[in-house]
C-alpha cells in the first residue's frame, strides 16, 4: 500500500471521528459523555466495519451514516435550528436544510448526478471497443466466451431498490420483486450469447432467500425464471449470503476456486495485477449501473476480472429535443428525484466504507480502464 493510499484512508478516518464526536457534543450533555458511554459507541463504531454482516451492527450503521443524506442532513439541521426553543430558531440552518431538499428533490439535479455517475459505463464501453480495435478478434467484442461464472447481484443490503416496483395483475403470482425478474432475465440473456462456455449463474439472493424450507418456494421460483429462459438448472446457485457486494465477492472467489475455474494471479502491491490476458476466466456481473464500479473494483481488487453488465439505467437523453415545458418541469421538486439523488449519495457512502475497509482499490483508479463491458 503506498504512503498516499495510507494518508488519504488515515484522513477519511480522522474526518469519519471529528464527525461523530462533533455529533455527540451537540446532542448529549457533557457531564452524560463519560469514557464510558464514549467507548461504548466508539466500540459500535469499530464494530460496525468488523463485523458488517451482522444486522444489529448494521442497522446502528444505517442510523449514523443517515445524517449524511440529503434527507437526513435536512432532519439534522432542522433538529439544530430548534435546540435552543421554538422561540429562537436558527433561520440560517433552516434555510440550509430547505435548500437541500429542494436541490436534492429536483429532477434535473438527480439526472444530473446520476448521469454523471453513469457516463463511467459508457466510457468503459468505448475504451474496451478502442482496446478492441488493436487486439480483439474479428469480432471486436469482450471475451465473453471466457465467461465461467455470472453473478446477478439481486435483493441485497446495498443494492437499491425501486419504490415503486410493484407486480402487474398478470404477474400477481410471482413472488420475485420486478426488479429482480429483470436482472435475471438480463443473466438470461448474457447465458444465450455465450456459444462456448456454459457458465455457472450464481443470484446473491440475500436472506430472504435462505437454506430453510420456508424459503424454498422462492428459491425455487427464482430458478424457473431462469430455467424459462433457457438456462440449465444444474448451473444454478442461489446464494442466501449475499447481504452485501463484498460477501458476494468472497463467496464467488471460493466456489470458483473449489471449481477449479480461478487461480490468483500474482501481485507486486494491492493492485497491480495483469489485466491484458484475453485467456483468462471472467466473471459477467449483472447489477444496477450506480453500483457497478464498487461491484466490479471489489471484484477486480480480489484478482477476478469482470465482464460489467449494468442494469436500471435512470439516464435520460440530452434535453436539445426536449420542450420548454418538459425543460421547467425539471425544476420541480418530487420524491421521486429525492429517492434517486439519495440512492447516488448512498452509493458514494458506500464508495468510501468499502475503501476505508480496503476492499477498492484507490480513488485515482480509474475503473473504465479496468473492467471490460458489455
Amino acid at each position: 500500500m503506498d504512503i498516499l493510499n495510507l494518508l488519504t484512508r488515515l484522513l477519511l478516518w480522522l474526518g469519519i471521528g471529528y464527525f461523530l464526536w462533533w455529533i455527540l457534543k451537540k446532542f448529549i450533555p457533557t457531564n452524560f459523555l463519560t469514557w464510558f458511554g464514549g467507548a461504548m459507541i466508539l466500540a459500535l463504531v469499530a464494530g460496525a466495519f468488523l463485523f458488517p454482516d451482522d444486522s444489529t451492527i448494521g442497522i446502528f450503521w444505517q442510523f449514523l451514516v443517515f445524517p449524511l443524506s440529503p434527507l437526513g442532513g435536512s432532519i439534522l439541521l432542522l433538529a439544530l435550528a430548534l435546540s435552543n426553543g421554538m422561540t429562537k430558531v436558527n433561520g440560517r440552518m433552516v434555510m440550509v436544510a430547505l435548500l437541500i431538499l429542494l436541490f436534492s428533490s429536483m429532477p434535473l439535479v438527480a439526472r444530473a448526478l446520476v448521469n454523471h455517475s453513469e457516463q463511467s459505463v459508457e466510457r468503459a464501453y468505448l475504451s474496451q471497443r478502442r482496446l478492441c480495435s488493436d487486439i480483439c478478434p474479428a469480432i471486436n467484442e469482450v471475451p465473453v466466451d471466457r465467461a465461467v461464472s455470472i453473478v446477478v447481484v439481486g435483493d441485497n443490503a446495498d443494492a437499491y431498490r425501486l419504490t415503486n416496483a410493484l407486480n402487474s395483475r398478470i404477474d400477481a403470482d410471482n413472488p420475485l420483486d420486478p426488479v429482480l425478474v429483470a436482472r435475471l432475465n438480463s443473466a438470461a440473456n448474457v447465458y444465450n450469447r455465450i456459444n462456448l462456455a456454459r457458465p455457472f449463474v450464481t443470484v446473491t439472493a440475500g436472506p430472504r432467500f435462505g437454506s430453510g424450507e420456508e424459503q424454498e418456494p422462492l428459491r425455487q421460483a427464482i430458478r424457473q425464471q431462469l430455467v424459462s429462459r433457457g438456462v440449465p438448472d444444474e448451473s444454478i446457485r442461489v446464494e442466501a449470503t449475499g447481504t452485501d457486494i463484498r460477501r458476494t465477492v468472497v463467496d464467488q472467489k471460493n466456489f470458483l476456486t473449489e471449481q477449479q475455474l480461478f487461480v490468483e494471479p500474482p501481485r507486486a502491491g494491492p493492485f497491480d495485477l495483469e489485466r491484458t490476458n484475453r485467456d483468462a476466466n471472467r466473471v459477467v456481473l449483472v447489477a444496477p449501473a450506480l453500483t457497478m464500479r464498487r461491484a466490479a473494483l471489489a471484484f477486480e481488487h480480489e484478482g477476478i476480472q469482470v465482464v460489467a453488465a449494468p442494469t436500471e439505467l435512470y439516464g435520460t437523453p440530452r434535453l436539445e429535443g426536449r420542450d420548454t415545458l418538459a425543460r421547467l418541469a425539471d425544476l420541480a421538486p418530487n420524491v421521486n428525484a429525492l429517492v434517486l439523488t439519495s440512492r447516488y449519495w448512498g452509493e458514494l457512502l458506500s464508495s468510501v466504507y468499502y475503501y476505508l475497509r480496503g476492499w477498492m482499490p484507490p480513488f485515482r483508479m480509474q475503473w473504465e480502464q479496468v473492467v471490460e463491458t458489455l
